[in-house]
């Protein structure tokens, strides 16, 4: 099924892309921490997409939402994966999502799983994360330009990074692509659509905040 019908399906007005690497131990505080906002997104609203695949952060966020819609008798759609033909087979799906059509390659698969209306960054990433975080960070890049010099009224896709103690340091990261890469701006702060948040409380103001600035 294609992935606007699988949202409509779902009944949510807003979807969060949760993006993290694909191995991360179940015991850890990054896993739970990944859970627990997981469920904080859905208590205030959003449906969930994902990478679609058993083990670390897709797990992490499939198997929290399966338990949540469970809970709470909510819509299966609210939960949503996105496989990919080379990984099949390769991989197993997790359990009880609904899956998009499966893409071709990565390429297709990228469109998808960052097609949220906020992109939710996990507190451990690899280079598919950083991929992924990439395309959202230059999209909003790219649509701040077509505002200001084309006249266009482009949104911007909230980029939120949920940062540990022992995780990857996202805002470091950031920081340094910003200052090492010719790019528009060279300070985080000059993005209002970047966030760095380190707790739960500060996570759900903020997808409070950004569901307000959306109309919701």
């Amino acid at each position: 099924m294609q992935i606007q019908e699988l949202k409509e399906k779902s009944g949510a007005k807003l979807f969060a892309s949760v993006l993290g690497k694909s191995t991360i131990q179940k015991e850890s505080e990054e896993y739970q921490a990944i859970s627990r906002f997981t469920e904080i997104l859905l208590e205030n609203g959003y449906g969930i997409i994902h990478g679609g695949y058993a083990g670390g952060a897709m797990s992490a966020t499939s198997d929290s939402a399966n338990n949540y819609i469970a809970k709470h008798n909510l819509s299966p759609y609210l939960n949503i994966g996105v496989p990919q033909k080379q990984h099949d087979g390769l991989w197993e799906r997790v359990v009880d999502a609904q899956f998009s059509e499966t893409a071709e390659d990565i390429f297709q698969r990228l469109k998808v799983v960052t097609s949220g209306d906020i992109a939710v960054i996990c507190p451990l990433g690899g280079d598919g994360t950083e991929l992924e975080e990439t395309i959202v960070f230059h999209e909003n890049v790219v649509r701040a330009g077509m505002n200001k010099y084309g006249g266009h009224n482009e949104k911007m896709t909230p980029l939120v990074f949920f940062q540990t103690k022992n995780g990857t340091d996202w805002k470091m990261l950031i920081e340094t692509k910003m200052r090492t890469l010719d790019t528009s701006a060279k300070n985080i702060s000059d993005y209002d659509w970047l966030y760095f948040v380190n707790s739960f409380e500060e996570f759900e103001k903020v997808i409070k905040d950004i569901k307000k600035d959306l109309g919701f």
